[in-house]
């Protein structure tokens, strides 16, 4: 009996031994990934709250402002406008870029001859730099030697200001967010729509369905998880958007392009005031979580 306790003890300290060396050695495996994120975003997300509330003296010392950064924001026509035209590009060059992707997904899922190569060609501009982009739009949307007004010229049409007329500078925007969202996504829907069973196919075949109706009654709803995954993603990517808008318009005419990235780099580096421009990047901050939310939420309706 003495020798069964002991032995019940010893496995019990045995079990108590492993148990706290595993436990080490998931600490070991996980610790650099938690300080790697410690470093690259919770201390620079706290030291931006902490810039929140502080604002530079003359002298270039910082000094405790309390709320009047917040304050500001609150009173910035600007930033509302900003972020209105944010909304506007976020949601047409998403609708526009998803759309075009989700039919470019379509088609090539049909194996038509030479779709391989297709399916390189349309995901080459998703890895071009955005400035890159940018600067190759910039010349074919120019006014005097744009491909787009010579194009036009040709046809007997009049040369159009694109980049300077306030509202078709906001399209041209969008139309070239739009070029690089469906070039990204294009992928990512031919790999979700390749893995919808084909027998689901071969029986809408049978009953008479036709390719429309495949496309909305099959595709679509098998291809919803990813889908609301691009939305998000898309939706998170547009607000980021800043280099696209800064080459092409610099945020105007008439501030008609003016994004909020591109209104706090403004701030922060061409007027120097980091300190309110860390307080816009934290009015920013709840309108993506509430975007997410809300895709998140409708996702998760879909699915059921």
């Amino acid at each position: 009996m003495a020798n069964r306790v002991e032995d019940s003890e010893g496995q019990r300290r045995g079990s108590g031994k492993a148990k706290r060396r595993n436990r080490w050695q998931g600490y070991l495996f996980v610790g650099p990934a938690l300080l790697v994120l410690m470093v690259t975003s919770i201390i620079p997300i706290i030291y931006v709250v902490w810039m929140s509330f502080h604002r530079e003296t003359p002298s270039g010392e910082s000094s405790f402002a309390g709320l009047s950064n917040f304050r500001q924001l609150f009173h910035d026509t600007l930033f509302f406008k900003s972020i209105g035209n944010t909304l506007v590009y976020t949601f047409a060059s998403a609708a526009l870029g998803l759309s075009a992707a989700l039919v470019l997904a379509a088609l090539l899922s049909r194996n038509v001859k030479g779709s391989k190569w297709f399916q390189i060609l349309f995901f080459v501009p998703s890895v071009t730099s955005e400035v890159v982009t940018a600067m190759m739009f910039l010349w074919l949307l120019d006014y005097n030697f744009g491909l787009f007004n010579y194009v036009a010229e040709k046809a007997g049409f009049e040369r159009v200001q694109w980049l300077l007329d306030p509202e078709l500078a906001m399209l041209s925007v969008v139309l070239v967010g739009a070029w690089r969202g469906a070039s990204y996504n294009t992928p990512i829907f031919l790999s979700a729509i390749q893995n919808i069973p084909g027998d689901l196919y071969e029986a809408a075949s049978i009953d008479g369905a036709h390719a429309v109706q495949k496309f909305f009654r099959i595709t679509v709803p098998m291809i919803v998880p990813i889908l609301s995954y691009t939305i998000i993603m898309a939706f998170i990517g547009s607000f980021q958007m800043v280099a696209i808008v800064d080459i092409l318009t610099n945020g105007g005419p008439l501030d008609s392009t003016m994004v909020t990235l591109k209104y706090i780099w403004r701030q922060g580096f061409e007027f120097n005031n980091l300190n309110y421009a860390a307080t816009l990047s934290l009015g920013l901050l709840p309108i993506l979580f509430l975007i997410t939310w809300i895709q998140m939420k409708f996702s998760d309706r879909r699915a059921q």
